[in-house]
């Protein structure tokens, strides 16, 4: 299985996202035996993340209708857990979130914490993403409180870790994309599902990315770390890739020996372009 998950940043409103996720159903529908085995993650800005849920509960209702005729069951004889279970595994596309608070609640203006994404059926987040590592100034250990918050609601981090131009260009890329990764995952951190995006920040939305062998050399510190480090604390390990990903590069980026994925960001504006890289 990839994970291709789609980073909205601060774009698409009511109207954009109708129109994307229209194109998204009608896709999934003509491509579902291509599709169905992607693992695939929507990040949109967080005023959109209860409309979105609500788009997508109807696979969800679908499948627990088919359930309780078959089983004979009424809609109250299912717990929480399992009407959760039963709503989300069905969907065709994953809900995630772009950030989140690493306290449940409190006088945080501006901010949304794991326990409100988790109660709009979000399954992801991404964090320490290079964005807010610059523009809101977030360090290692601030994200790590995040990645603790987030697997308390049992939400997946996307954990974002990546070098500037200048350190690569020093040849120390290696040992700060080490540094930091080991700094931003909390100690003792048990995780379902470990998933790590490497964005290299002087690829991010400038249209250069990183040679395969760029990439490939990374992929192999990522995989020699959670070997090492962190094999007994998940019981399952992606790496994805972003930066300047479009459907034309996709498919050799994912053909790279240990890259299990992809963090989509410009290119997932345009659905079109998100279903062909999920098909590459």
């Amino acid at each position: 299985m990839k994970i291709i998950a789609a980073n909205w940043k601060m774009n698409h409103a009511f109207d954009e996202t109708d129109a994307w996720l229209d194109g998204f159903f009608k896709n999934f529908a003509e491509k579902y035996d291509q599709l169905k085995n992607v693992e695939m993650v929507l990040c949109p800005s967080v005023m959109m993340l209860d409309y979105i849920d609500s788009e997508l509960m109807g696979d969800g209702f679908q499948k627990l209708e088919e359930i309780m005729k078959d089983s004979g069951k009424k809609f109250e004889d299912f717990s929480p857990e399992e009407l959760t279970e039963i709503l989300l595994k069905e969907r065709p596309i994953k809900l995630g979130a772009q950030d989140c608070h690493h306290e449940i609640s409190g006088s945080f203006t501006g901010n949304v914490s794991a326990e409100m994404l988790a109660k709009v059926s979000c399954q992801y987040v991404i964090l320490g993403h290079s964005e807010r590592r610059a523009y809101q100034f977030e360090t290692d250990e601030i994200v790590a409180q995040k990645i603790s918050a987030a697997l308390a609601q049992k939400l997946t981090p996307i954990i974002c870790v990546g070098e500037s131009k200048e350190t690569r260009d020093l040849g120390k890329h290696l040992e700060f994309v080490y540094k930091q990764l080991m700094h931003s995952i909390p100690q003792g951190a048990q995780f379902e599902k470990m998933v790590i995006a490497y964005e290299p920040i002087w690829s991010i939305g400038t249209g250069v990315i990183p040679t395969l062998d760029q990439i490939a050399e990374m992929a192999h510190l990522f995989k020699k770390v959670f070997n090492e480090k962190f094999a007994g604390r998940a019981k399952e390990y992606f790496m994805l890739y972003g930066g300047s990903v479009t459907s034309q590069n996709s498919k050799e980026i994912l053909a790279i020996d240990g890259v299990n994925g992809l963090l989509v960001g410009k290119a997932s504006l345009d659905v079109e372009e998100f279903v062909k890289i999920c098909l590459s």
